[in-house]
């Protein structure tokens, strides 16, 4: 079945989810840590701009679904506890596609909203059930700046970084943003020099994106030279 290339549906989803995620991961996340710390604030927008939007445009359970998560969406901002019950009912009970999309903006909102715990707990459960397998890594990710999120280093930051590490290999298509995280947590617990050997090899790897090659500069930096 040949994807859907033209349809207006797809661009309007698109660009009601950027606008959301903007909101709720770059602004928040961005001024909590500063430039340097998270170099996958819009991974999810990139991931879902990706997204085959599961043959949505000749299933009309799935333009349903597409309609009551876009609606819910745009209820985040005027009636949370709707919007909460209805990407709920969307992750438990809708096609695969845009059940894992609201358990995604779900686990967002409760980040956003505070509950950490809650979050992580939505993204535990994704990467355990999310398909294909860069779904379950996004959820990794995500959970791993939710939890930086906190003022003071989770207990379980050295479980978070033991899920990060496969990330980090070369061809993976999140190792840059795995790379970072590795090296903010190494970092906030107290381990410079892993954190220094981390940043300088992202600071020097000309593959990687310009942004996180500048954030790991930026902190090198702050680290000195010691």
């Amino acid at each position: 079945m040949s994807e859907p290339k033209d349809d207006p549906r797809h661009d309007t989803l698109l660009r009601e989810i950027d606008e959301d995620l903007r909101r709720e991961k770059y602004e928040k996340l961005w001024k909590r840590y500063g430039s340097y710390l998270i170099g996958a604030a819009m991974v999810l927008v990139v991931a879902v701009a990706g997204f085959k939007i599961w043959e949505y445009q000749d299933n009309r359970s799935r333009s349903a679904a597409s309609q009551k998560f876009t609606a819910a969406i745009r209820q985040t901002e005027t009636d949370r506890p709707a919007a909460e019950a209805a990407l709920r009912q969307l992750s438990e009970n809708g096609p695969a596609g845009y059940g894992m999309l609201a358990s995604f903006q779900r686990a967002a909102l409760l980040a956003r909203d505070g509950d950490r715990p809650g979050a992580r707990a939505l993204y535990q459960e994704l990467q355990r059930t999310a398909s294909p397998e860069m779904y379950r890594e996004l959820a990794i990710i995500l959970e791993a700046m939710t939890a930086l999120e906190a003022e003071v280093l989770p207990l379980d930051s050295d479980a978070i970084l033991g899920k990060l590490q496969p990330l980090t290999r070369d061809g993976n298509g999140w190792r840059f943003s795995a790379r970072e995280l590795s090296a903010v947590i190494e970092y906030r617990s107290g381990r410079t020099a892993e954190a220094r050997g981390r940043l300088g090899a992202l600071a020097s790897d000309a593959q990687a994106p310009p942004d996180v090659r500048s954030r790991a500069q930026q902190l090198l930096t702050q680290l000195g030279e010691g």
